[in-house]
């Protein structure tokens, strides 16, 4: 029988409410909380702001801004993690409700403005909670997902817009500097997700961005009805141009996924970005003074509109820069666009990210800043990523000195040559299919299919191309060629020319890159990455352990679940098509593979959802969909299957050898630094001979 002492837990409650109570009335002027009208939100909206201690006395100056996002189940007057264990416990280093402490004393010692701002959505249905006197609505914040269906239900809230609206307000009625150069973004958790993602697409707001711990939900983001998933993993294509900080605490029960974010962004921009890895037990945004010192530092630092910028966009239509950005598809698009303000622009729409099909039916329309002069004469020399071909045409400027771009689909790399002072030649390494990243297997030989593109209007002269890898474990055969002349609008084709090999396997999170570097006449001017994964020596598995789903139901399926380490039975479904288990012309079909040992102890002879690695070697297979399960059920790292499409072009029955990369899971309970239970992940790599029909 359990007793349980109400006098004592009706104490300590009291003595909690009377700290609280004294701690801010102490503190009343420390912060304040303010409510101003959103445009992008059409309503009523909050955040509270931390003013530095002499901020009333020195009226005459103004002051740095970095910006909170909370995390899942916060709002802007307080966190919901752990609130109990870290507001009252003098062992977890806080004295005071979460965030009141840090934040004011961070100011109290340091010229900057703190804003935490509300990141809640307003729910008009049944159902609401209340918290502070606060209505708060059961679905996740920042619009992570489609959860408001139905007339009665809100959906699209455009979190990058409500960014600007926050911002103008705290600019227009406190004393910032009101100058990218003096913002910065952090967050917690989902708020660490999303400050990547609202830094990503506000670069002409804010100049770098942190986050503690980020969740690795699939996002869904876009305009209603047409919403993709964004992957945390995959928005350092948006962060070019800012510096980057990533904080994670060793008890993270999520600290796989961040793991995989720190060797992503280490590798992606290794120059912008810094890790800290902080000593704390659980999920939480720990050392939050050496993450807001991150942010003073480059304050200090000029930080003018970068000379080369890259962007992705959930949105069709956006500005970023002053570039005014249009796309009409068919089917919803990622957007995305690099080196920007240069000389040479690359945009494609995809249906999904990363390595997904470039969408053919597009249109883009792009309007430049006011960079030029008017009625110059612009000649575009296009290159279209999925023809493989190279047209020109010239191009008017406006008298506004906006220059005007109309393109049809396949993704593009322009070269924008001004006729009357611009005549240089300008190459660009080009990987077919426009692929990032690469699996290189264990002791064999790889090489890329590449080419050399000029689109300058010169001839280029001497020209050298030099690989090289910071992974100490490839090894090249050849990692220099030279090409003697590559006129305007020529194409040099590069395939097999690089070729390597890797000699052994580090771990299933690791990453790195190959760099290539161009050189004309000694001077570099030029470079490309390409990303890979090392993986193990992939051994073959029976079709017989194979389960294809292609619109088909299988009932008694053992599946592993990592959470209490147990094999349950399930029904499984998937893909489209007559449901006989054959893949054949014109279905799509979701691959489960049997593994005999997953990560889980338990995990025996279990079946797992796959991911197609070598799509492109046959093309008449495709990859119709990313298919997503999110692993747990709050802020869970996801996971991610290939829903494979079988093309009506392929000429007769084959067997067709594919491989794949097949995760496993675990709840890895004896983790000595963690409160937490940590959710661990291993990626194993099967081979199979599959019998396709026509």
């Amino acid at each position: 029988m359990m007793f349980i002492n109400v006098n004592a837990m009706v104490r300590n409650s009291v003595l909690s409410a009377v700290f609280v109570f004294l701690y801010l009335f102490c503190n009343a002027q420390a912060f304040k909380d303010v409510a101003f009208y959103s445009d992008a939100f059409q309503t009523k909206r909050w955040y509270r702001i931390y003013l530095p201690k002499n901020y009333v006395q020195d009226t005459d100056k103004r002051y740095p801004v970095i910006y909170y996002f909370h995390g899942y189940g916060g709002r802007y007057k307080w966190d919901e993690y752990s609130v109990e264990d870290d507001a009252f416990y003098p062992e977890n280093g806080r004295q005071s409700p979460p965030y009141i402490m840090e934040w004011s004393d961070y100011v109290h010692q340091h010229d900057v403005i703190i804003v935490t701002w509300d990141g809640y959505e307003p729910n008009n249905h049944a159902g609401k909670n209340f918290r502070d006197s606060l209505t708060y609505g059961r679905a996740r914040p920042y619009d992570y997902d489609v959860a408001h269906e139905t007339k009665s239900h809100h959906w699209g809230w455009d979190y990058r817009k409500y960014f600007r609206d926050l911002v103008k307000d705290v600019d227009s009625h406190f004393r910032t500097i009101p100058d990218r150069q003096y913002r910065a973004i952090t967050g917690l958790s989902m708020g660490g997700q999303t400050a990547y993602y609202i830094a990503g697409q506000s670069k002409d707001l804010v100049s770098s961005v942190s986050a503690f711990d980020p969740a690795d939900n699939i996002a869904m983001m876009g305009p209603k009805g047409r919403q993709v998933a964004l992957p945390v993993l995959e928005m350092f294509r948006s962060l070019k141009g800012l510096n980057i900080r990533l904080t994670m605490t060793d008890g993270d029960w999520l600290k796989y996924n961040d793991w995989k974010m720190n060797r992503k962004f280490q590798t992606a921009f290794a120059e912008k970005f810094s890790f800290h890895m902080a000593d704390y037990p659980n999920h939480w945004a720990a050392d939050i003074p050496e993450q807001l010192d991150f942010h003073m530092k480059h304050f200090e630092l000029a930080a003018p509109t970068p000379l080369e910028w890259n962007h992705i966009s959930p949105f069709p239509s956006f500005t970023v820069f002053d570039y005014e950005v249009a796309v009409e598809s068919s089917q919803p698009p990622i957007v995305l666009m690099e080196k920007l303000a240069s000389e040479v622009l690359k945009i494609r729409s995809k249906t999904f990210i990363p390595d997904g099909p470039i969408i053919i039916d597009d249109k883009v329309a792009i309007t430049s800043p006011e960079d030029y002069n008017a009625q110059d004469i612009i000649e575009v020399i296009d290159y279209n990523i999925s023809s493989e071909k190279i047209s020109t045409k010239r191009q008017v400027v406006s008298g506004k000195g906006r220059l005007r771009l109309d393109l049809d689909g396949g993704g593009h790399i322009l070269g924008l040559n001004n006729r009357g002072a611009d005549k240089k030649a300008k190459l660009q390494l080009v990987n077919n299919h426009d692929q990032t990243y690469f699996y290189f297997e264990e002791g064999v030989q790889n090489n890329f299919d590449l080419k050399l593109l000029n689109l300058g209007l010169k001839t280029a002269k001497d020209v050298v191309i030099q690989a090289s890898s910071k992974d100490e474990n490839i090894e090249f055969t050849k990692k220099e060629v030279s090409v003697k002349t590559l006129k305007s609008k020529g194409i040099v084709d590069l395939n097999n020319v690089f070729e390597f090999s890797l000699r052994s396997y580090v771990d299933t999170t690791y990453m790195s890159s190959i760099d290539f570097t161009i050189l004309m006449k000694g001077e570099e001017i030029g470079q490309h990455k390409i990303f890979f994964h090392p993986t193990p020596r992939s051994p073959y598995v029976s079709e017989s352990d194979v389960l294809i789903l292609d619109g088909r139901t299988v009932e008694e399926v053992p599946i592993y679940i990592q959470g209490p380490n147990e094999i349950r039975y399930k029904t499984i479904t998937g893909g489209r098509g007559n449901g006989n288990g054959v893949l054949e012309a014109g279905e799509e079909a979701l691959i489960y593979i049997k593994l005999p040992q997953g990560m889980g102890p338990n995990d025996v002879n279990t079946y797992h959802r796959s991911q197609l690695l070598n799509v492109r070697d046959y093309p008449y297979l495709g990859i119709k969909s990313l298919d997503y399960a999110e692993k747990l059920s709050q802020a869970g790292a996801t996971s991610v299957a290939t829903v494979i499409s079988l093309g009506k072009n392929i000429s007769k029955d084959q067997v067709v050898d594919l491989w794949f990369k097949v995760e496993s899971l675990y709840n890895d309970k004896a983790d000595p630094t963690s409160n937490a239970t940590i959710y661990a992940q291993k990626d194993d790599y099967r081979k199979v001979k599959l019998s396709v029909e026509k």
